[in-house]
């Protein structure tokens, strides 16, 4: 090998090792932070919900109904840290001049642990939803909406909602038709949700089939992110397919 080659390829595997560190040295992006505290935000609007309507029911029947105004004082504290964080965030980035749509990515941007639809200006640059089979969208936005909201719509309509009835009927007062019906509907979904996941497998087997993939792709491809499962062979097969 003569001597020009063997410089060449050294200037090569220079420059290659030079664009790796500068590759690591990138600034990585701005953290989400709807990504990592709405989650949080919304457990301490539940528990402090949970404490305004305890306070009301136990009234000093209970020895813990002395410590519940703390807990609702310490939870308010928290909800304020959390919005005075926020506004720290967009203060800093309007004093460097951001961009409003900046801002906006960088408070409300796409968690990276939601798999359904986002709205276009938010959304991850790396999302492919709009690459998506339609079947694909429509399936993993029943998935993960119900994996959301049935959780949740459980609690209020085991929990909450059986206590503001019995406070309803205390003050005789008729306990209003939009609660009723949103416990209805809670209850209903509770019982249609496994169905729609029936549903889902079966689509998944029908997807397999129809792609040339195994089983198990097509469950990956129900709760995957934007990751190495859509730059792989089965992912493609799918955005492609």
């Amino acid at each position: 090998m003569s001597n020009g080659t063997m410089q060449t390829g050294g200037r090569m595997s220079g420059t290659r090792q030079n664009t790796d560190v500068e590759r690591d040295q990138r600034p990585s992006a701005p953290e989400i932070w709807v990504g990592r505290h709405a989650p949080y935000v919304l457990l301490l609007g539940f528990l402090l919900y949970g404490t305004q309507i305890a306070i009301e029911i136990l009234g000093e029947w209970w020895e813990l109904y002395d410590m519940l105004p703390i807990v609702a004082v310490a939870i308010n504290v928290l909800l304020v840290a959390a919005i005075g964080g926020v506004a720290a965030r967009v203060f800093g980035q309007v004093m460097r001049r951001a961009s409003l749509p900046t801002i906006l990515r960088n408070i409300l941007g796409e968690p990276s642990w939601w798999r359904t639809w986002y709205p276009r200006g938010l959304r991850s640059p790396t999302s492919v939803w709009d690459r998506l089979p339609l079947g694909l969208k429509l399936i993993r936005s029943a998935l993960w909406v119900g994996s959301l909201v049935v959780p949740a719509g459980l609690v209020l309509a085991v929990f909450v909602i059986p206590t503001f009835r019995v406070v309803y009927e205390s003050m005789g007062v008729r306990f209003p038709l939009m609660i009723r019906t949103y416990a209805s509907v809670v209850t209903v979904s509770a019982y249609v949700f496994p169905v729609v996941l029936s549903a889902t497998l079966v689509q998944v087997q029908r997807w397999s089939v129809r792609h040339g993939l195994s089983t198990m792709a097509g469950i990956k491809a129900l709760f995957a992110g934007d990751g190495e499962f859509w730059r792989g062979k089965d992912g493609r097969k799918l955005l492609t397919g």
